[in-house]
């Protein structure tokens, strides 16, 4: 009886101990096994981004993979969403990585905003890279694209920003290194719905986006619009760099759409008083 009574209670201890260790054994051998080839060790193909532009020819995910050794990654790691993200904003197309979600099955959701070609700096200069004229890719804020992903084609299609002896001083997926430059990108950033609404319209375009007098002069550069006619408008400072009673960036683009192909001075015209609303 007594062996009885005290039988319950020992199998109370032993059988959670089996448990234990028979559930160690068994992560050891199959469950370690099984998360390690899930979630240790990420493949290029589980990633899922942001469609790309038509004028990113590049593979965003393979080049990032490449690059940042992505196969040593560990889900598990509760910093892997912050790695990953650091991982895509070093790519030169991406302008910002919004959100990055690990979803079921090990696949990772990757939200991305790209970079947007606006002009290209054509670069004459006796730099020992450089022979002849050679056109470097700029977003709005002055930063490198990769000049191998266009055509001359569509180099010839952008507007040109044309600034004496400069020659890029950054990599790319960084700024150009010149101050003129970069007020430049800004100009044509904002000039490209303009550009894009007088090509569907068959009327005439900037072409060309110049720096106007002696820079030593003025620490913030005065640029000057060239239409593909030879037409010249002058834009004055950089958007956000205006001189006091300069008119903003806004303004300048409203008279510049109802100018036509004149010559014009853009810091001094003003809108006709039926259009000022």
């Amino acid at each position: 009886m007594r062996r009885l009574i005290r039988a319950p209670a020992m199998l109370s201890f032993v059988w959670p101990a089996m448990l234990i260790i028979g559930g160690y054994v068994a992560w050891h051998q199959w469950g370690a096994e099984y998360m390690n080839s899930k979630y240790y060790g990420v493949a290029a193909t589980q990633f899922q981004v942001s469609e790309p532009p038509k004028y990113v020819r590049s593979d965003i995910v393979q080049t990032v993979y490449q690059d940042t050794a992505m196969e040593n990654l560990s889900l598990l790691d509760t910093q892997a969403t912050s790695k990953i993200a650091s991982a895509f904003a070093t790519h030169p197309w991406v302008r910002q990585v919004n959100s990055v979600r690990k979803l079921p099955g090990g696949q990772i959701d990757v939200r991305l905003d790209y970079r947007k070609p606006v002009a290209m700096v054509r670069v004459i200069s006796k730099h020992p890279d450089v022979r002849g004229s050679s056109f470097f890719a700029v977003d709005g804020e002055g930063v490198l694209l990769p000049p191998s992903e266009f055509s001359r084609e569509e180099t010839s299609q952008y507007v040109h920003i044309a600034v004496p002896d400069t020659y890029p001083r950054g990599s790319v997926g960084r700024k150009f290194g010149d101050f003129r430059v970069e007020a430049a990108a800004k100009v044509a950033a904002i000039i490209a719905p303009y550009n894009q609404h007088a090509a569907a319209n068959r009327q005439v375009t900037i072409k060309t986006i110049g720096v106007h007098g002696d820079p030593r002069q003025t620490t913030v550069p005065q640029l000057e619009l060239e239409t593909a006619s030879g037409k010249k408008k002058f834009w004055g400072s950089s958007p956000g760099m205006e001189l006091p009673g300069e008119p903003t960036a806004e303004m300048k683009l409203r008279v510049l759409v109802s100018s036509g192909d004149e010559n014009i001075d853009l810091r001094i015209a003003r809108l006709p008083a039926n259009e000022t609303h």
